[in-house]
């Protein structure tokens, strides 16, 4: 969803019938192994099950490298993954559990779990690296309780503390929108590429959205937009330019998207998704695309990273795909792909075929999909974000 400057660094540097797939089954039953090119960049796909609290590990062969049991340390739900700009360490949001695990990516260990408060759905760490914040959505009993919560990262120590915290409905920005906005439960954000703001969708619902600018060096909002404004509920991403941020919405007939100024926090441009429930975003390592897909649809769109127009549409991606990676050579898109008893989003996001896609980003189709669950009803996938190896 949402990938800054800082993230792409990272990587250089979000039909049902039974013939249907019965027909996909077969087609992905002859696939062929993906083939590491020589001389690539090493990497690991790294995938949330949030139906079975297990995140799985595969290698760029998608051969399963690791698994890693969340659930034996207490974090339920885990919903979205993030690196630190180094990948040593892997900073997952457990949603049913309201906390943050820091996994230690060289030997695939816990090293801590911070208790964040009620469904904690996103958590992104800053380009500098020094802090993580949490998108707290909050008590559902309790109207308008979502946060946003610093976590201090001292990594010469391997520690990781609370810092500040905001209410969203507190802030002054959002007081003065009266009842225009309405949950005020933060969904997801980035960052602009020097760490001053964060961008943050509000939820869950469309009706419930709409978009707060975070000043991180005052933890205090400077700009928002209620619903009426925005209709945006889900992903953020900063373009490779670094001068806008994509943000999108969508619901069972709605997939919009914006991009907007940096420099002074307005709408520029925006379009449709060409399809409903638009979710997860994602920009190509070599910052050419975006691509952003849509759940309820099955389908999506690629951007020209320079001038957003829609350059390209998917319709090859496998049932509910939920949330985009890229491998950091460009070649492959991983799509996560949601299950038959979805945790989250029940009404929207119930799949097929809980696992991954592998979708080949020059022809824009399914090479594969990848089911580390099998069998297991339960599965269903969310988070996924790819580690570069370093040799």
């Amino acid at each position: 969803m949402f990938e800054s400057l800082n993230r792409l660094r990272r990587a250089a540097r979000a039909t049902g019938a039974a013939a249907s797939a019965l027909i996909v089954g077969a087609l992905l039953a002859a696939a062929p192994p993906l083939a590491s090119p020589a001389g690539a960049q090493a990497y690991e796909i790294w995938a949330l099950d949030q139906g079975t609290n297990q995140l799985h590990i595969y290698d760029a062969d998608l051969k399963q490298a690791a698994r890693v049991d969340l659930g034996a340390r207490g974090v339920k739900s885990p919903h979205m993954i993030d690196f630190t700009s180094d990948y040593a360490y892997a900073v997952v949001a457990g949603l049913g559990s309201g906390d943050v695990a820091f996994v230690r990516t060289a030997d695939r260990t816990i090293v801590d779990v911070v208790k964040t408060g009620p469904r904690t759905h996103m958590a992104a760490v800053a380009p500098d690296d020094r802090s993580v914040i949490a998108d707290v959505m909050g008590d559902p009993k309790k109207p308008r309780s979502g946060a946003l919560v610093e976590i201090k990262i001292d990594r010469a120590n391997g520690k990781f503390s609370l810092g500040r915290s905001l209410v969203v409905a507190d802030d002054p920005v959002v007081k003065a929108a009266g009842d225009k906005f309405k949950d005020t439960a933060p969904i997801c954000h980035d960052y602009t590429a020097d760490g001053k703001f964060a961008y943050v969708t509000l939820g869950p619902g469309l009706k419930d959205g709409g978009l707060v600018v975070l000043d991180t060096q005052r933890f205090a909002l400077v700009k928002g937009f209620t619903p009426d404004k925005l209709k945006v509920n889900c992903g953020t991403m900063l373009a490779p330019d670094g001068k806008h941020m994509i943000v999108n919405g969508g619901g069972p007939d709605v997939g919009v998207w914006y991009a907007i100024s940096t420099a002074n926090h307005e709408v520029v441009k925006e379009g449709s998704s060409r399809g409903h429930d638009a979710h997860g975003t994602w920009v190509t390592p070599n910052g050419k695309e975006i691509w952003m897909v849509n759940r309820v649809t099955s389908n999506g769109v690629v951007l020209d990273a320079s001038s957003f127009a829609v350059i390209a549409e998917l319709k090859d991606i496998g049932k509910t795909p939920d949330i985009v990676a890229m491998s950091p050579d460009s070649r492959f898109a991983f799509v996560t792909l949601r299950g038959p008893k979805p945790i989250t989003g029940a009404h929207l996001a119930r799949g097929t075929q809980p696992g991954f896609a592998v979708i080949d980003v020059a022809t824009r189709k399914l090479v594969k999909v990848v089911r580390p669950a099998e069998g297991n009803e339960l599965s269903d996938f969310h988070g996924i974000g790819v580690r570069v190896v370093k040799k």
